[in-house]
């Protein structure tokens, strides 16, 4: 945390890109050794140049850049389908799990950089990040000492629903804490509303990163950090929230 933030103040939009870049980086191997345990070396350099060109895209020519270079990343992976078809048996398969690595890291961390980019990111990021990690906060100690109904038993046996109400209300309390103090120019049942709805995003990209840990029968995504797993482990509930809070910056303002 003190890296991210120190990047988020001291080191400009291209201290930032790197830092997203390397984060991405990082947690694409974690997602293709969650997909294909043991991916090829050819397979990992294709979606990571795919998943590169998207965020060089997006850091040079704003919405415009990110739109194109996902179409064609997209396009390239949809010429790879017709060889796959020779296994029709399991055609499916080999469709999802690209699909899955095509767009689960690289049509969502673009946004961070969109968000930097405008003139009130840099408030914005800091929203992000302190809403969701306190709802994370919340949620786990709320769920400590409080859980009794499992939440989604199937998917993670840990997390209950006085856990994630708890989560809710940290949302909502540090999201009025913060506009208050640092955007006071947006209403507070507006940022009160967008709170929790980050904290719901984070809880779905949360259970959704359980999801492929569980298909994998991993524990743990990575060993980036000992004791708590890899990067995913760790930005699992930021992935999804990061577009919501792009839009609502653009069209509510």
């Amino acid at each position: 945390m003190p890296l991210i933030f120190s990047v988020l103040y001291w080191g400009g939009k291209i201290g930032f890109f790197l830092l997203v870049w390397a984060a991405f980086t990082v947690g694409q191997w974690e997602v293709l050794c969650l997909l294909y345990q043991r991916p090829a070396f050819p397979q990992g350099v294709f979606y990571w140049l795919q998943g590169s060109l998207v965020l060089w895209g997006t850091y040079g020519w704003g919405r415009d850049g990110f739109g194109a270079a996902f179409l064609l990343g997209l396009f390239v992976g949809l010429s790879r389908w017709t060889a796959a078809f020779e296994n029709h048996h399991r055609f499916f398969e080999y469709v999802g799990k690209q699909m899955i690595a095509l767009a689960y890291l690289p049509l969502f961390l673009p946004f961070f950089l969109l968000i930097r980019a405008d003139r009130e990111g840099l408030p914005w990021l800091f929203f992000l990040l302190a809403v969701t990690y306190a709802g994370d906060t919340g949620a786990y100690y709320t769920g400590r000492a409080m859980g009794r109904h499992k939440l989604a038993a199937h998917i993670s046996p840990q997390k209950t629903v006085e856990g994630s109400i708890g989560g809710l209300t940290a949302n909502g309390l540090i999201a009025w804490g913060f506009g208050r103090l640092f955007l006071p120019h947006y209403g507070a049942l507006p940022l009160v509303l967008l709170g929790l709805a980050v904290g719901a995003l984070g809880q779905m990209g949360d259970l959704l990163e359980s999801i492929l840990k569980r298909i994998a029968r991993v524990k743990d995504s990575g060993r980036l950090f000992p004791g708590h797993g890899g990067l995913l482990d760790r930005v699992d509930s930021l992935i999804l929230t990061a577009p919501l809070v792009y839009f609502f910056l653009i069209f509510f303002r």
